[in-house]
């Protein structure tokens, strides 16, 4: 029998500075810093991927950062992390990875929504980490709308809780538009 290699995944939200937090939060700007931890990523590079979804379809797949690029960007120790930085405002999405030692270029995106029911939501739920499969994609995060009900109500965490494949979010949810 052979086992799947796994990197455990950890995530941490916003900064530690309660006033810059406050500050980010009036400028609607979200940090989520990842972590991966795996003896099997030492030598590995990474890309990380937005993949843009309208009506439950793919719209577009952009490289927010390629690290096959450069052996500078390659994974040398067991725990590897960077921080992903959005922004929305004004019908607008701004993304960007940032490592301590460099960073993506910004990219935009056009929202259809109001910006202010944006928001970045990960996949862990309750877990505090995830197992997630070494040498396939995985997603992090969903810049998503809330699934809205009959009575009114909506809710941004059924959505990413709900252990439906990121790609599929949109058609289950009635969400029109989403980023992973």
């Amino acid at each position: 029998m052979f086992g799947q290699e796994t990197v455990t995944t950890t995530v941490k939200y916003g900064v530690e500075n309660k006033e810059l937090q406050d500050v980010f939060r009036f400028q609607n700007i979200f940090v989520e810093k990842f972590e991966f931890g795996s003896p099997q990523i030492m030598g590995k590079y990474y890309r990380v991927f937005i993949k843009e979804f309208k009506n439950g379809k793919l719209t577009s797949s952009k490289v927010l950062f390629d690290g096959t690029e450069t052996d500078l960007f390659k994974i040398n120790l067991p725990t590897f992390s960077f921080k992903i930085f959005t922004q929305t405002s004004k019908n607008n999405l701004r993304v960007q990875l940032m490592h301590r030692n460099y960073g993506s270029a910004k990219q935009d995106f056009e929202l259809t929504e109001s910006s202010a029911e944006y928001v970045p939501k990960d996949f862990f739920g309750a877990n505090i980490a995830v197992e997630n499969p070494l040498n396939e994609e995985f997603p992090l995060l969903a810049i998503i709308t809330p699934t809205k009900h009959e009575d009114g109500s909506a809710s941004y965490c059924e959505v990413v809780q709900s252990e439906i494949k990121a790609e599929e979010l949109g058609k289950h949810f009635n969400i029109p538009h989403l980023s992973t």
